[in-house]
C-alpha cells in the first residue's frame, strides 16, 4: 500500500471534503457561498442543486443504455448526498459562462488560476495530468484544462484552451456518452479556426 500523498487517487467524495473545507474557511453554508462567489459573478443564472423532488424548468430526462443496446430510463439518484461532487444541474450556456469568467479572471486571480490549473508531481515520481480539481492535457498541442463527470443519466465534459481563450462543453443526457471524445473532437475544430486579434 503506498504512503499518504504518495499517489494521486481521484474520488467524488474529495470534492464533498473541499465543500466542506469552503463552509470552514468562509463560516457560510456551502450552497450560499458558491451562489455568491461562482454563480453570481460568473452569470450562471439556470444552474441550480439537483433536487430530484423539485420541478426544474428546462430540466431534462435522464437515460442510459441496456445490455441490449436499447435506451431506457436511467435510475432514480439522489445526489443531495454529494452536492460538491456531482450535484449540480447546469446548462451549456452557464458553463460556457463559468469558462469565460476563468478566462478574465472574475472568480479567482490569475496566480490562483494558474496554480489550479498546474498538474500535481505525487512524491512517487509518475508524471500525473491533474491539477487542484482540474484535469489538464497536451494531446491538442496545447495546453488545455477542463473535468468531466459521468453518473446515472449523464455524461458531461468541458474544455478550455486558455492561450487560444476557447472552450467547449458537452453536456450529454445519458451515462457513457462519451463526453470527453467530442468535447476534444470540437475543440479541434475550435482550434483549426483563424485566432481573431482582441484589444
Amino acid at each position: 500500500m503506498a504512503k499518504p500523498g504518495t499517489e494521486f487517487h481521484y474520488s467524488t467524495q474529495g470534492f464533498t471534503l473541499v465543500g466542506c473545507a469552503i463552509e470552514g474557511a468562509s463560516g457560510e453554508n456551502y450552497l450560499d457561498y458558491v451562489r455568491e462567489n461562482v454563480l453570481t459573478p460568473s452569470g450562471m443564472t439556470h444552474t441550480v442543486v439537483d433536487n430530484r423532488f423539485a420541478i426544474v424548468p428546462f430540466r431534462t430526462r435522464f437515460y442510459t443504455k441496456d445490455s441490449s443496446g436499447a435506451i431506457t430510463n436511467a435510475d432514480f439518484l439522489d445526489s443531495s448526498y454529494k452536492i460538491p461532487g456531482g450535484g449540480w444541474l447546469s446548462s451549456a450556456d452557464d458553463m460556457a459562462q463559468f469558462e469565460v469568467a476563468m478566462l478574465n479572471d472574475l472568480l479567482v486571480t490569475r496566480s490562483t488560476r494558474d496554480l489550479m490549473w498546474t498538474p500535481l508531481k505525487p512524491t512517487d515520481g509518475k508524471e500525473d495530468d491533474y491539477a487542484l480539481g482540474w484535469g489538464t492535457g497536451k494531446e491538442l498541442g496545447v495546453v488545455d484544462v477542463g473535468h468531466g463527470g459521468d453518473q446515472q443519466g449523464t455524461s458531461t465534459f468541458f474544455m478550455i484552451v486558455p492561450d487560444r481563450r476557447a472552450g467547449v462543453v458537452v453536456l450529454i443526457n445519458l451515462d457513457d456518452g462519451r463526453a470527453s471524445d467530442l468535447a476534444t473532437e470540437l475543440m479541434k475544430i475550435v482550434l483549426a479556426q483563424p485566432q481573431t486579434q482582441t484589444k
